[in-house]
C-alpha cells in the first residue's frame, strides 16, 4: 500500500497544554548511575495525558502518512527471532488496521510523533529532567532527539532488536512485558555483531533462545516506564489488551565508537581479527578519526537520495 499521496502534510493546531508538573519519578541518584549502563523501571505521569487518546493518535496517524518514513506498520504473527525484512503480509490498509487494531495482529510505528506540539512540549520537558538528572548536557551532546508512538494488537511479538538511540520507553494504555539484555554481554550481543549493525544492518542483533534467562523483564503498564541503554538487545510480548506506548530517544552526537565499530567490520572483511573497542587508545583514535570522511560522504549520498526520491513523489 502506498503511504504517501503528497510530500505537504497538513499543519497540527496545538491542543490545549496539559502539561504535568513532571514527567518522570524516580530515584535520582539511582538514576544518574544506571543511566546508559543499565535497564530499570521508573514511573510517569502520561498515562491520561489527552494527547494519547485513540481519536488523537488517529489523527496523528493521518497526518504522518503523506510524510516519508514516518509510519511503519505491519501485520500478522511475528517470532521473537524474525527479521525485520520479513513482514508479515499486509492485505489490508494501514486504515483498517488501525481500526481493528483488536483483531489485526497489528503493530503501527509513528515516527518523529513530536511533530505534534504537545508531544514535542513533551519530549522537551522529559529530555529537560533526564538532563537535569543525570548532569549530561543534551543540547551540546546530541545528534537528534523524537519521540516515537507504537500501537499495538494483544499478543503481539516486537521481535528481538538492538537501538542507536538512548530511550525511554513510556506504557500508555494496555500492558506488556519487555525483556531486556546487557549490551555488554558478548555472548549475547557479539562484536560481529555490533560491527554489521554500525556498518549497515539494523537487524544484526541475533536471537539466543538460550541466553534468555539473562534478560531482565519488567512488565509494563500505564503509568510505568523503563530506560533502554543504546545497543541493548531487547524484544517485547503485548498482553490482552491493546498497548499505546511513546519512546522518548536521543541520539549522541559523538559517533567515534560508532566508527571503531564500522572501522573493524572492513577490518574483518579483510580477513583479520580486530581489536575490540577499548582495547587500544591509538588504535581506536586511529579507526575513530579514519572513518569521518566515508561516513560523512556516506550520509550525504543518502540524504541526496531521499532529496530525489522526494522530489518523485
Amino acid at each position: 500500500m502506498s503511504t504517501t499521496t503528497s510530500t505537504m502534510a497538513p499543519p497540527i493546531v496545538k491542543e490545549v497544554s496539559h502539561a504535568p508538573e513532571r514527567l518522570y519519578t524516580v530515584d535520582r541518584a539511582k538514576f544518574a548511575e544506571n543511566f546508559n549502563k543499565r535497564p530499570f523501571l521508573l514511573e510517569h505521569s502520561l498515562s491520561n495525558h489527552p494527547a494519547f487518546t485513540m481519536d488523537r493518535l488517529h489523527s496523528l496517524l493521518e497526518r504522518s502518512l503523506p510524510i516519508p518514513n514516518k509510519v511503519y506498520w505491519n501485520a500478522g504473527k511475528k517470532r521473537i527471532d524474525q527479521r525485520w525484512k520479513d513482514r508479515p503480509g499486509r492485505d489490508f490498509s494501514i486504515e483498517e488496521a488501525f481500526r481493528r487494531i483488536r483483531e489485526t495482529d497489528a503493530w503501527i510505528i509513528i515516527f518523529g510523533a513530536d511533530r505534534d506540539p504537545e508531544i514535542h512540549d513533551l519530549l522537551e520537558q522529559g529530555l529537560a529532567e533526564v538532563q537535569e538528572m543525570t548532569g549530561i548536557p543534551l543540547s551540546r551532546e546530541e545528534k537528534s532527539r523524537q519521540s516515537i508512538i507504537f500501537i499495538t494488537s494483544p499478543h503481539r511479538i516486537t521481535e528481538y532488536h538492538i537501538d542507536k538511540e538512548c530511550s525511554l520507553l513510556l506504557q500508555i494504555h494496555g500492558k506488556k512485558t519487555i525483556h531486556v539484555f546487557d549490551q555488554t554481554d558478548r555472548e549475547v550481543l557479539t562484536e560481529e555483531e555490533l560491527e554489521s549493525f554500525w556498518s549497515f544492518d539494523n537487524n544484526a542483533a541475533t536471537y539466543k533462545a538460550h541466553l534468555q534467562n539473562r534478560a531482565t523483564s519488567f512488565l509494563l503498564e500505564p503509568g510505568k516506564a523503563v530506560h533502554i541503554p543504546i545497543n541493548a538487545p531487547h524484544w517485547l510480548e503485548n498482553g490482552d489488551d491493546i498497548s499505546v506506548s511513546i519512546n522518548q530517544n536521543f541520539e549522541y552526537k559523538n559517533d567515534r565508537l560508532a566508527n571503531i565499530y564500522r572501522a573493524n567490520y572492513y577490518i574483518r572483511k579483510m580477513g583479520m581479527k580486530p581489536l575490540p573497542p577499548g582495547q587500544s587508545r591509538l588504535r581506536d583514535r586511529m579507526k575513530g578519526q579514519g572513518m569521518r570522511l566515508p561516513v560523512a560522504l556516506a550520509r550525504e549520498l543518502r540524504e541526496l537520495k531521499d532529496k530525489m526520491e522526494r522530489k518523485k513523489s
